[in-house]
This record gives structure tokens, C-alpha cells and sequence, in this order.
């Protein structure tokens, strides 16, 4: 005859405030994310006035005309950045 010897494991409550603790963090963590990709207005305008250019270039084979007008429309766009 064998004896075998269970053992039951006790049900363990988290901490209080730890579900709170852990939900602020993660806000904290979203939070910082977002700011820390955020842009100044002067660097978003300057990173769509590169992307008009390469549009620009794409375009330049095809409609050298429209792609002209691009260009110039970048120009217009990063020269607003500048006298602000």
C-alpha cells in the first residue's frame, strides 16, 4: 500500500492598491510614449515639407509640370516654418 500526500495551495490576494498602482503606471508609460513621439510644429512642418519633395521627385518623370509645382508648394510650406 502506497500513501500519497496532497497539498493544497493557498489563495493568495494581491496587495491592496496594486491593481490602482499597476493601472497609474501603465498610463504613466502610455503617456510618456506619446510625448516622447510628439513633434514640434517646426519639425512637422519641416518632415512634410520632405515628404512633398519626394512625392516631387516620384512625379518628376512622369509630370515634370505638377512636379514643379510640388517643389515650389514644399518651398512655400518650409518657408512659413522659417518666419514664424
Amino acid at each position: 500500500m502506497s500513501t500519497i500526500t496532497v497539498t493544497g495551495i493557498a489563495k493568495v490576494q494581491a496587495p491592496r492598491g496594486a491593481l490602482w498602482a499597476a493601472r497609474a503606471a501603465a498610463a504613466l508609460g502610455r503617456w510618456l510614449t506619446r510625448k516622447s513621439r510628439e513633434l514640434s510644429p517646426a519639425d512637422a512642418m519641416a518632415h512634410e515639407a520632405a515628404a512633398v519633395r519626394a512625392l516631387a521627385r516620384h512625379h518628376m518623370d512622369i509630370d515634370p509640370s505638377f512636379a514643379a509645382d510640388l517643389f515650389a508648394a514644399a518651398d512655400r510650406h518650409e518657408s512659413t516654418v522659417k518666419t514664424r
